[in-house]
């Protein structure tokens, strides 16, 4: 894999030496480079040959906002590509105490200034693979198609691709920018629509490298959550049923969809979307406009002037000017209206 030279710099800030244990630096922190906050992380040292065992690409200190769409944040000790699924399996059985962190598109994701301690796997480069099976027809007007997805595939890419065969369904999710993996983690939803109402089947690593497959009836989907009955290592494939429809008729709905978020949403500006969930009753992003925060900023993190559940990065912003933009609007929020926001964005290293 090419690394530029800019990555090879920042990652050189970081003095760490060639060698498998990793080394603190004699340099002073914090300090900025490339007009990125480079702060002092204890160094994880541990025996690590295993990783020789790996077909995929492995990578030390491998910065971590490049693959973020807030494009905030600092490295990971271990950055790994792996090729396939005995490669994730090897992770997960040699890890030990290492803690894993999933990573898919990176979006709806702050990663901490410092960056994440331990293995960073993303599963975009090789987990890829989309199958269609038809199944048997109930009736006429009732056809449908199984789509197997991998947890890498990208959630818009699928919404496109089983709308030109004329398969209905994910319409709706077609401007979702994360994986398969990621929307399925947080029953990822537009336009009253959630990615959970059309899962078959899921198959999963769990956190020894055992595979399991289970169906949607296992598994408990909330609003942005899913619940599973075990704990989850990986989410592998996806299993989705989707209807057959006029092909034209799919395509224009997107069309639509599309045209909508482009006029509503930041989409000119590196943000990580929806940053809180919608209360019952209301719209996070009209509590925040109401108590008059749409465009403050702290750093350069700044809430969006053209949807206020948007925190955009307009330049160089920090976790740090992230995590205190949004204890700024749950706290305004609650004395102007009483609603307590939660956080939708997923915290990594903070």
């Amino acid at each position: 894999m090419q690394v530029s030279w800019k990555q090879r710099l920042i990652r050189y800030a970081h003095a760490k030496d060639q060698s498998k244990a990793l080394v603190r630096t004699r340099w002073d922190f914090p300090k900025t480079v490339l007009g990125h906050r480079i702060i002092l992380r204890e160094s994880m040292n541990s025996n690590l040959d295993w990783l020789q065992k790996l077909k995929g690409d492995v990578l030390r200190d491998e910065m971590l906002y490049s693959h973020t769409s807030l494009r905030i944040g600092g490295p990971a000790d271990v950055f790994i590509y792996p090729k396939d699924l005995n490669d994730l399996q090897i992770i997960f059985k040699n890890a030990g105490t290492h803690p894993i962190f999933l990573l898919g598109e990176g979006t709806n994701l702050l990663v901490g200034d410092a960056g994440i301690r331990g293995i960073v796997v993303s599963l975009k480069n090789s987990f890829r693979s989309v199958h269609e099976t038809e199944l048997p027809s109930v009736s006429e007007e009732n056809q449908r198609v199984l789509i197997k997805a991998d947890a890498g595939v990208k959630t818009s890419y699928l919404a496109k691709r089983t709308a030109r065969l004329g398969l209905t369904g994910l319409e709706e999710l077609a401007g979702i920018p994360g994986s398969i993996g990621g929307s399925l983690h947080m029953n990822a939803g537009a336009e009253g629509k959630e990615i959970g109402t059309l899962v078959k089947q899921v198959t999963l690593l769990t956190p020894d490298g055992d595979i399991k497959t289970i169906s949607k009836e296992d598994i408990k989907f909330g609003y942005r959550s899913a619940i599973y009955p075990f704990p989850v290592g990986a989410i592998v494939e996806v299993q989705l049923e989707l209807d057959k429809e006029n092909p034209v008729i799919i395509q224009n709905k997107i069309a639509g969809y599309l045209d909508k978020r482009k006029n509503t949403q930041p989409l000119n500006l590196p943000n990580s979307g929806s940053v809180f969930k919608n209360p019952v009753d209301a719209k996070a992003g009209k509590l925040i406009e109401d108590a008059g925060l749409k465009g403050y900023s702290i750093g350069d993190a700044g809430i969006s002037l053209k949807h206020a559940n948007f925190i955009v990065n307009k330049g160089n912003a920090t976790a740090r000017d992230v995590t205190k933009l949004i204890k700024l609007v749950q706290k305004e929020v609650k004395e102007h209206s009483g609603y307590e926001l939660e956080k939708e964005i997923i915290f990594a290293g903070i």
